[in-house]
């Protein structure tokens, strides 16, 4: 299990690496040539391709003998999994669940303080009084905002119609009503949930700075298509607001530590044009659909190792037993027996050599002195022996488990 776990994480953890490094080089030429709207899109090549690796994983996708030579590499490196013991005891398997113990404390701890941190912010706006749409809160150092997951609305500061004129009123308004109609927040939460699960992952965490600037710009971009001959009013609005420190939090906020002096910069841009913005969507399209697939084809083939059923025959210094082992293709398995004449211990590990035959190689150790190292080609359900001198004797038979 703990096995499985580690190789799901590092899977997730490469391919997660390369779309952000890809993103990270693209998103200021996707901007610059189709907008911050079409930049922002293009950060749907994260979930996507990470839904793509574990279908990939869950199903064993094959892929185009020429796709597989590519991306073999980077399928090498996503489907290593460390050795792991399947007998209790290994202290690789122990190693094991103590990472996957880890990852998981950690994982949990962040997830509790975003839930903490929700909390005391929403506690820190104090009781919401409702104005047609949108709230108002009962501070001045917070907002305007868009609060909430599943039913977000729009909070502005006690103060927001002296700190604002009427015509920033209506820009900030626009700004925050594009947030809500894209469900930002939701994106926002499962950007979270991202650097929880890949907390470990420094290109996770720059990753969420970088896709929460290009959402604020992309929604700075939404608002100026719409109202484009007011772009002073919108930089003044954005200068009239106080610095949030809360933009880690799923919640949209107008002003946070979002970079200003680019929002503003950005303000300047001439828009594009309705064909740059066709070919832009056609684009982001296809970089999507080469990170679904780029991901998919790393993954392609990586199955899990086979299992095989060892039931052993053991004589050891006069002393006889019958242990039986689930083994897994590659992962070294143990099992120990003491007889008059000390411990004796065999070691085994498994190859698949063909559709009906593995090959089992055997370390027999007697008090941690290597006695004997055989290798046997052994046919699935029959039966093959090894014997050194008349101290020991090992039979064992390798058959397939029962699903």
């Amino acid at each position: 299990m703990a096995n499985d776990l580690l190789h799901a994480l590092l899977a997730a953890s490469l391919i997660a690496g390369a779309v952000i490094l890809l993103l990270c080089v693209v998103r200021v030429p996707l901007r610059r040539a189709f907008g911050a709207r079409m930049a922002y899109m293009a950060w749907a090549a994260m979930p996507t391709a990470l839904a793509a690796t574990a279908l990939a994983v869950l199903s064993a996708v094959r892929m185009p003998a020429q796709v597989q030579q590519v991306v073999a590499p980077l399928r090498h490196l996503a489907s290593a999994g460390l050795p792991a013991a399947s007998i209790v005891g290994m202290p690789w398997q122990q190693w094991q669940m103590w990472v996957a113990a880890v990852w998981l404390a950690v994982a949990m701890a962040m997830l509790a303080w975003y839930g903490v941190a929700h909390r005391r912010y929403r506690k820190q706006l104090g009781p919401l009084s409702r104005d047609g749409s949108i709230y108002h809160s009962m501070r001045t150092d917070e907002g305007p905002a868009v609060v909430g997951l599943w039913r977000p609305v729009i909070v502005v500061p006690a103060d927001f119609a002296a700190r604002y004129t009427p015509q920033e009123q209506q820009l900030i308004l626009a700004h925050e009503t594009v947030h809500l109609r894209r469900r930002d927040p939701l994106m926002n939460a499962q950007c979270a949930l991202l650097q929880c699960a890949l907390w470990f992952h420094p290109l996770v965490h720059l990753a969420a700075r970088r896709f929460r600037l290009d959402q604020e710009l992309a929604c700075d971009a939404a608002v100026m298509h719409a109202h484009p001959g007011l772009k002073r009013s919108y930089a003044d609005a954005m200068l009239k607001t106080q610095m949030s420190t809360q933009a880690a939090l799923i919640h949209c906020h107008w002003q946070s530590t979002h970079p200003l002096k680019e929002r503003v910069m950005q303000l300047q841009q001439t828009p594009p044009t309705k064909l740059r913005r066709v070919f832009g969507r056609i684009t982001i399209t296809a970089l999507v659909a080469a990170c679904d697939y780029g991901a998919m084809a790393a993954n392609a083939g990586v199955e899990s190792p086979d299992k095989y059923m060892v039931n052993m025959k053991l004589v050891a210094g006069g002393e006889s037993s019958s242990p039986a082992l689930l083994v897994q293709e590659g992962v070294q398995a143990a099992v120990a027996s003491t007889g008059k004449d000390g411990v004796w211990r065999t070691e085994l590990v498994l190859t698949k050599a063909g559709a009906s035959s593995v090959f089992v190689k055997a370390v027999i150790k007697h008090d941690d002195r290597v006695i004997s190292s055989p290798g046997l080609l052994v046919p699935i359900g029959e039966t093959a022996t090894v014997g050194v001198d008349d101290q020991f004797k090992l039979q064992l038979a390798v058959s397939k488990p029962r699903d």
